[in-house]
């Protein structure tokens, strides 16, 4: 077997092949890679070979939480309990020493007992989790109903830049361990950039609430959630139910079979709302944080 680094297309092509093997239900594609690439260029990525074949991968780039490596190993079932997980670790050695990171984090899928063993033998511990709720969507949708004094509006992608403010208040507000790097804000704006539907929320002139809706890695008929928020001032009065139910209306409108979204454990008010919205839960990632290897 040999570890080596996946740089060219035809080596990120079979990263992203080896990834979708183990993660079935949330495949990535090219495009989603190299997007990542753009927003941090010191990523790396390193693929497994065993006999030719790729067996297993792993990515390296710095953690949306401040001073901590992102570091994320995958192997193919077969390929499992033959040290494949261990070679992929220590590829990356290197690149998180250059990184000037003494804390290492990852997602481990909560079903996934040995995947959670593999980690819990190279000294990670659970830290936080994020909780998938996904909505089945019906060939008509009712369409939202804005609370007293708030307008609905579709936004177009070329006024991105209007959500900054909201969304520095949503990082600054995730209950994450260990706090979010304000760079997600950056991430977050490209993402509504490329929004398939962007809707916001308005109390007069003023900006109080937005959601948006993105394509869900390589899943057809399905989006994905890429952020839903309301301003401070304006919590608890049901706009985050309004601009979700608007997000539900317009996909079953624009022929997709289901929405799915992320929430931090924690937060319990936006899975409420989720649940209230008709989401039901699905995975569970295990956030798991661990010192330098």
């Amino acid at each position: 077997m040999i570890v080596r680094p996946a740089v060219t297309d035809v080596d990120l092509e079979a990263w992203t092949r080896v990834r979708n093997l183990v993660e079935v239900e949330n495949p990535t594609t090219l495009e989603d890679v190299r997007k990542g690439l753009r927003h941090q260029p010191e990523t790396r990525h390193w693929i497994a070979e065993d006999g030719g074949r790729a067996v297993g991968c792993v990515h390296v780039s710095r953690s949306s939480v401040p001073d901590r490596a992102f570091l994320l190993p995958r192997v193919v079932p077969e390929a499992r309990g033959r040290g494949v997980g261990t070679a992929l670790v220590q590829a990356t050695l290197e690149a998180i020493r250059e990184l000037g990171c003494d804390t290492v984090r990852s997602h481990v899928d909560g079903a996934d007992l040995e995947a959670l063993r593999f980690a819990a033998r190279h000294g990670f511990v659970e830290v936080d989790r994020q909780v998938e709720l996904v909505r089945a969507l019906r060939e008509a949708e009712q369409p939202a109903t804005a609370p007293s004094g708030i307008e609905l509006e579709q936004r177009a992608a070329e006024r991105v830049e209007e959500l900054r403010p909201l969304l520095v208040a949503a990082v600054e507000d995730m209950p994450v361990v260990g706090a979010v790097d304000t760079a997600l804000v950056d991430e977050l704006v490209d993402e509504f950039r490329n929004a398939r539907y962007l809707v916001v929320a308005l109390d007069g002139a003023a900006l109080v609430g937005l959601a948006g809706l993105i394509r869900h890695g390589a899943r057809e008929g399905a989006l994905e959630h890429a952020m839903t928020t309301v301003a401070r001032t304006h919590r608890g009065r049901g706009i985050a139910l309004a601009l979700k139910q608007a997000c539900v209306h317009w996909a079953a409108g624009a022929g997709y079979c289901e929405l799915v979204t992320w929430t931090q454990q924690g937060n319990d008010l936006m899975q409420a709302v989720n649940v209230k919205a008709g989401f039901r839960p699905g995975h569970v990632s295990i956030t798991v944080e661990g010192p330098f290897p």
